[in-house]
């Protein structure tokens, strides 16, 4: 009943509702609280210093909530990796360009609810970002680097380019580029310890995954299907090449692959790789994209396809993105790995 009461007061004006229960205790012996013109059921005085104390705590939380607010650094950012990190550290951007696009890209609607969309991702509204500047605009080269002109005469710039444009080329050292983005934002938001239980937590979650996947050692190709004749193959240098090499995986692709960890194939090149497919969901078509080319043309023709040896993975994460998006991938291929490993029910 006091905790009811104390919740009643804070919303309603704590200062005025203290004092008015003071005074009535001076002349009556008996405390009530006061709200709206109503007075409710009397408190015994020895209640009055725990709900001074709670009235108290309470103005002092919403006087450390406004002062976090207020030391928040403004940021603002047109990179969805950079978005998703800093927002999964607690810390989202004041701004992001294309904002919905990465809801409906990544399937993730309202992931980012406190952010202000500045519009298309390539064309992202300046005269808004400059209506109220943020500290910093971050980027990730070679995206928006046409822009840095424009950009510095509204703030100051970050760039973090990840993956292959971030000077490596080995799979396992790209995991560590996107830990290096993760803390470098953690120190830009004056949060390092967050930063670190974020890559903490990251990484127990990744191990836990690899631990169910001990038995587990054929190749894997992963491919996106782009038509009746053309396939998309990913590899080192993409958010899927790195989660597969983070849990130990062999990846069947040794072709040549592109600067974005990716390239575009034809429909025989992939008739003799003798591995169990991954199929991905495209995230700019309709669910069920996959499975409808699957049934038509050359591709029901594959070994792995005629064998029933594949799976597909919906889209829930972006393809582009940081920790969250490669633990969200992770988690859907592990979850379908382990489906697909178990025996049939009789």
């Amino acid at each position: 009943m006091l905790l009811r009461r104390a919740s009643q007061c804070c919303r309603h004006g704590v200062l005025s509702v203290v004092m008015k229960a003071l005074l009535y205790s001076q002349n009556t012996g008996m405390i009530v609280t006061y709200q709206k013109g109503i007075l409710y059921p009397a408190l015994h005085p020895k209640s009055m210093a725990l709900l001074t104390a709670l009235l108290i705590g309470s103005l002092m939380s919403n006087v450390s909530t406004a002062s976090d607010k207020n030391n928040e650094v403004p940021l603002a950012t047109f990179d969805f990796a950079i978005a998703e990190t800093l927002n999964a550290m607690g810390h989202p951007p004041r701004f992001l360009s294309g904002l919905e696009g990465y809801e409906t890209y990544s399937r993730q609607d309202g992931i980012i609810p406190d952010t202000t969309n500045l519009g298309y991702r390539h064309l992202p509204n300046l005269e808004l970002l400059a209506s109220d500047p943020p500290q910093h605009i971050l980027i990730s080269p070679p995206a928006h680097a046409s822009l840095l002109p424009r950009l510095r005469k509204i703030a100051d710039v970050r760039e973090y380019p990840l993956y292959n444009f971030s000077g490596i080329n080995n799979e396992q050292s790209h995991w560590e580029a996107v830990e290096a983005l993760t803390r470098q934002l953690g120190t830009l938001v004056n949060d390092t310890a967050a930063s670190e239980q974020y890559i903490e937590q990251t990484n127990s979650d990744f191990d836990n995954l690899k631990s169910q996947l001990d038995s587990i050692n054929e190749p894997f190709l992963m491919v996106r299907l782009v038509d009746e004749r053309h396939a998309r193959v990913y590899g080192k240098g993409s958010v899927e090449g790195m989660v597969l090499n983070r849990l130990g995986l062999q990846n069947a692709w040794q072709g040549d692959l592109g600067q974005w960890g990716m390239t575009t194939v034809s429909a025989t090149s992939l008739f003799s790789i003798n591995a169990k497919m991954i199929f991905l969901e495209s995230p700019y078509d309709p669910p069920g994209g996959q499975s409808q080319l699957l049934s038509d043309g050359q591709w029901r023709h594959l070994p792995t396809v005629k064998e029933d040896n594949y799976f597909i993975i919906p889209t829930n994460y972006w393809s582009w993105g940081g920790l969250p998006a490669a633990l969200h991938f992770a988690d859907s291929l592990v979850s379908q790995l382990i489906e697909s490993a178990a025996p049939p029910l009789r």
